[in-house]
C-alpha cells in the first residue's frame, strides 16, 4: 500500500523503471495536475474553482462585457452573474401549436466580434449553424429608436427585434424646389425624423442649393436659406461711330468761332 506523501522537489521526470528496493521518493511515477519546473519542483496546474452549478441544458461558456455567457434551446434558469442566450434552430417555428424541438448539443466557438458575441452551434440533427448575437439591450419605454437599432424583450424569447417605419417615405429634400407652410420632407439620408415646413419668407420661396445639416432633437428647427442670388446678363454701350464731340460738348469748352 503506498504511503501518501508531500512531494515539493524532485531529481527527475516520471520514471517508471522498478528499482530494487522500491520507488524513490524523489522520483515521479505519474503526475496529474501538476508540472515540474525547470528548478526541478512541483507545482500545482492552475485551475478554476467552482463557484456556481448550470442548468444541464446549457452549452458552452464565454466571458464578454462584464457576464458569463452561456447558451440553450430553451429557457432555463441561470445564476446571478451568468447571462443566457437562447440559439432557436432556424427551423424552428415558436408560433406552431406543436413546434419541432431541436435540442443544442454542442458550442463549437464563442467568442465578441465587432462588439457582439458570435456564436458556432450544433444541434440534436447534426446541422451546425453560425449566429451573430446583435443587440442594443433590451427594450426600454418612452424611448425614441431609429429605424434599424435591434433590441430585445425584457424577457428574453430567443429573437431580437429591428426597428422599421410604420408609413411610406416623404419626398427627400432638393434643391430649387418651391417651399409652402406645411411641407413636409425628409433628409436624403433617412435618419429617422421628418421636417415640416412653419414659415417662409418671400414671394417664392424655395430650398437652397446646398441640403442642410439636420437636427436630431423633438422640436428642433432649422433656417433654410431660399432666397439665393439674382445673376444679371451685363450690358455694353456701343461708341459713337464718329470721334466728333457733340455740340453740348463743345459748349461746355465754350468754343470759340475761327475766321
Amino acid at each position: 500500500m503506498a504511503r501518501p506523501g508531500q512531494l515539493t522537489v524532485v531529481k527527475g521526470g516520471i520514471n517508471r523503471l522498478r528499482t530494487k528496493g522500491g520507488a524513490r521518493a524523489d522520483t515521479l511515477y505519474d503526475l496529474l495536475n501538476g508540472y515540474v519546473t525547470e528548478s526541478k519542483t512541483v507545482k500545482v496546474r492552475p485551475g478554476t474553482v467552482r463557484e456556481a452549478t448550470l442548468d444541464e441544458a446549457t452549452r458552452g461558456l464565454v466571458a464578454f462585457n462584464g457576464s458569463r455567457h452561456v447558451f440553450a434551446s430553451e429557457s432555463v434558469a441561470v445564476p446571478d452573474g451568468y447571462t443566457l442566450h437562447l440559439l432557436f434552430h432556424p427551423e424552428f417555428d415558436p408560433d406552431d401549436d406543436e413546434p419541432e424541438q431541436y435540442d443544442l448539443v454542442a458550442v463549437h466557438f464563442a467568442k465578441p466580434f465587432m462588439g457582439f458575441l458570435y456564436v458556432v452551434a450544433e444541434y440534436a440533427d447534426g446541422q451546425i449553424f453560425h449566429f451573430w448575437l446583435q443587440s442594443g439591450g433590451a427594450w426600454e419605454a418612452d424611448t425614441v429608436y431609429n429605424a434599424g437599432d435591434i433590441v430585445e424583450p425584457t424577457v428574453p424569447n430567443g429573437l431580437t427585434f429591428r426597428a422599421t417605419r410604420l408609413g411610406s417615405p416623404l419626398p427627400s429634400w432638393a434643391a430649387n424646389v418651391p417651399r409652402a407652410d406645411g411641407d413636409q420632407i425628409e433628409p436624403t439620408e433617412y435618419n429617422g425624423y421628418y421636417y415640416t415646413v412653419v414659415d417662409t419668407i418671400g414671394a417664392s420661396p424655395r430650398s437652397g442649393a446646398t441640403e442642410p445639416e439636420w437636427p436630431t432633437e423633438e422640436g428642433a428647427q432649422i433656417f433654410e436659406d431660399t432666397e439665393g442670388a439674382t445673376s444679371s446678363t451685363p450690358t455694353t454701350t456701343s461708341p459713337p461711330s464718329t470721334q466728333t464731340p457733340s455740340e453740348e460738348t463743345r459748349d461746355r469748352y465754350n468754343r470759340g468761332d475761327t475766321r
